[in-house]
């Protein structure tokens, strides 16, 4: 090739190559520029494209990384933000503004060490820097170093006299060491500082009400709402002040004014409902959901109110209906389906209501609450055990979950594990003194435990409780006739029947006392008498009857106790005892047909009982019917494999018919 040929073909490359690089250096600054313009309009996703554009063709351009981490921050972007501070840092080490971001991330990530080193690197440049001079003392402060928490708080007040925060975060400390009057002097600073900021007001109200001053403290909230009369947020404040005074009037007009300053404003009416639920004024509080409704029509969390307050007030259609809003609307809404469950627990399909249950533990598994009516549909379906991990689970979440605690009581009670069940019914106890239904697990607990004294104390609270609740004086009357205090006892059944006549457990307990003094026409008379109270109930009736049957039995009057209870069979043929009292007649008559005859009347309406099998097994035992004999012994076993009496029964049969010595 030609000299002038060659420098012709280098000029022209030369030529493309510097235009390539002027272009892309054109198109990097006009990105830039262009997304500077959209982030001054506010245009933060246009912005971020923009600056996105322009380090596609410059990775490493500084200002547009620092500029695409204040974007993101506007966006909310937090992880991508610090990843840009992240490469503005390793891309110039000493730029200061990327260790002030950086350190923040790390402040508030919890990774103090980190942030530590980048605070003290701005502060060594500018020891002034008052945001870093917050992050130190934060810092300090979970370290527990309060005495240079302090210095810092007021280094930063002596560099600015203005920072009410330095001034407030100063009264916090000086409060946490019971230096009540600094800790105000430095709060009435920081007002002082900011007189337009309700903030340091705020600290001062809650200053006074940590402290019990609440004349002060009422003072102080007049005050801010006076000033401030249009923010709803105040008046709430000052209706959740005067309700936690129990001074309802004035927190009912607090709330009121509340919807008054802010009448478009949705939570004024939602707080005003609350303040209702609480005091039990439902019709209000009803109104005031349909207020909130009429303001955001579509608002899920007050359809969720109404459908609550449906669902507690007996009204499930209604209840069901808003929930159905909410599901068509979010089809997930954890709440609504969770209330949907307690729905169909209160129809009584636990199956369903399990299977919802269930599925809302897989999507939140710390939910105490879903366990907790797990609990119950398991209970429902008569799963003790299952039901018990998940109350167990749901006191493991949450330990103040007292509903859970009182039925793991109950299940512990019906377990005989009575040490555990006196446990849980304490924690209760311990949250919820008046709890009537803790105290009576309680006390029953300590009577089965033997522990007499503390049980008659629970018992006796529980008639100082609800002196008008027989169940008080019933269970008195329980552990007096344990202790074999029988007039005390024949008092507190006496008191038990007096408040309600109809209480068949304690009558059996009134006629047992006359029965155990042989005061038999005592007895009889007022088996009569009870009678005529349970004339229209013939279960009662039967129960009735079956008592005279045993006063008679006791007595030895066959006639007259086969009698009552052939008449306690007529009034109600579930009712097992006179069976088996029958049985015992015929067979102590040598009438054995009969008594078989009974026990298979037994058997047909529960099958699942080892007792009449092992009773007509011993029957055809002493009538050599051995085949018979040993099918219900096997019954007997199938039942309950840990029944020794039919073990040893069939055992000794098999034996003496040389069948299987084995087994």
């Amino acid at each position: 090739m030609k000299p002038l040929q060659k420098f012709f073909c280098f000029f022209v490359f030369f030529s493309f190559l510097i235009c390539g690089c002027t272009s892309d250096a054109e198109k990097k600054a006009s990105h830039f520029e262009k997304g500077k313009a959209y982030y001054e309009k506010g245009q933060f996703k246009e912005a971020e494209i923009e600056f996105r554009n322009a380090l596609s063709l410059d990775p490493k351009f500084a200002e547009v990384h620092s500029r695409l981490g204040e974007t993101y921050l506007k966006l909310g972007k937090a992880k991508e933000a610090f990843r840009e501070y992240s490469l503005l840092e390793s891309l110039e080490p000493e730029n200061t503004e990327a260790k002030r971001k950086l350190a923040t991330f790390h402040f508030l990530g919890k990774n103090f060490d980190e942030a530590g080193k980048r605070v003290d690197a701005v502060l060594e440049k500018n020891p002034e820097d008052t945001e870093m001079l917050f992050l130190r003392a934060g810092i300090l402060e979970h370290e527990e170093k309060p005495e240079e928490t302090a210095a810092i708080f007021e280094q930063i007040v002596r560099i600015d006299p203005k920072q009410s925060r330095a001034y407030m975060a100063l009264a916090r400390l000086q409060a946490r060491q019971n230096r009540f009057d600094a800790a105000e002097e430095n709060l009435r600073k920081a007002i002082a500082a900011e007189p337009e900021d309700v903030k340091p007001q705020l600290a001062l109200f809650s200053f006074f009400v940590s402290q019990k001053e609440y004349a002060r403290a009422e003072a102080e909230i007049k005050n801010i709402v006076e000033r401030n009369p249009k923010d709803a947020d105040l008046h709430i404040l000052m209706g959740n002040f005067y309700l936690r005074q129990k001074q309802n009037d004035r927190a009912e007009s607090a709330y009121l004014k509340a919807i008054e300053a802010e009448p478009e404003n949705m939570k004024t009416y939602m707080a005003a409902a609350d303040f209702y639920k609480i005091t039990g004024n439902r019709d209000k509080e009803l109104a005031m959901y349909q207020e909130a409704l009429k303001v955001r029509p579509d608002e899920i969390p007050v359809m969720d109110s109404l459908a609550r307050y449906y669902f507690e007030n007996r009204n499930p259609e209604e209840a069901d209906k808003y929930l159905a809003k909410i599901l068509e609307k979010n089809p997930n809404h954890f709440s609504a389906r969770m209330l949907r469950g307690e729905l169909l627990l209160s129809k009584g399909d636990f199956a369903a209501a399990g299977d919802l249950f269930a599925q809302l533990i897989k999507e939140e598994p710390s939910s105490d609450r879903a366990h907790y009516f797990r609990g119950l549909a398991h209970m429902g379906k008569g799963d003790g055990k299952l039901a018990k991990t998940d109350l167990l689970k749901a006191v493991e979440l949450q330990p103040h979950n007292m509903k859970a605690r009182l039925l793991l009581a109950e299940i512990f009670f019906r377990e005989k594990d009575f040490a555990q069940a006196q446990k849980e019914s304490e924690e209760v106890l311990r949250a919820m003194p008046d709890s009537y239904q803790a105290m009576l697990i309680r006390g029953n607990s300590q009577m089965y435990q033997k522990n007499t004294a503390d049980a008659e104390k629970s018992f006796q609270s529980l008639v100082s409780m609800s002196p008008d609740n027989p169940a008080g004086h019933y269970r008195l009357g329980l552990l007096h006739r344990l202790q074999k205090k029988y007039d005390q006892a024949m008092d507190s059944f006496e008191k038990a029947l007096s408040l309600n006549p109809r209480l068949m457990d304690v009558f059996s307990n009134v006629i047992l006392l006359h029965t155990a003094g042989k005061d038999w026409d005592t007895a009889l008379k007022k088996c009569e008498h009870q009678l005529r109270i349970v004339a229209e109930t013939p279960a009662a009736q039967a129960i009735v009857h079956n008592i005279q049957g045993g006063i008679y039995m006791a007595q030895g009057k066959k006639s007259e106790a086969e009698a009552a209870f052939q008449k306690s069979l007529e009034k109600d043929p579930n009712l097992l005892r006179p069976y088996y009292s029958l049985a015992r007649i015929y067979l102590a008559d040598g009438r054995a047909d009969k008594a078989i005859e009974q026990y298979q009347t037994l058997l047909s309406k529960n099958p699942n009982q080892a007792g009449p099998h092992m009773l007509l097994g011993t029957i055809y035992d002493i009538q050599k019917n051995h085949e018979l004999s040993e099918k219900h012994y096997r019954e007997a076993l199938k039942i309950k494999p840990d029944f020794a009496p039919a073990a040893n029964n069939l055992a000794w049969l098999l034996a003496e018919n040389g069948k299987d010595l084995n087994e």
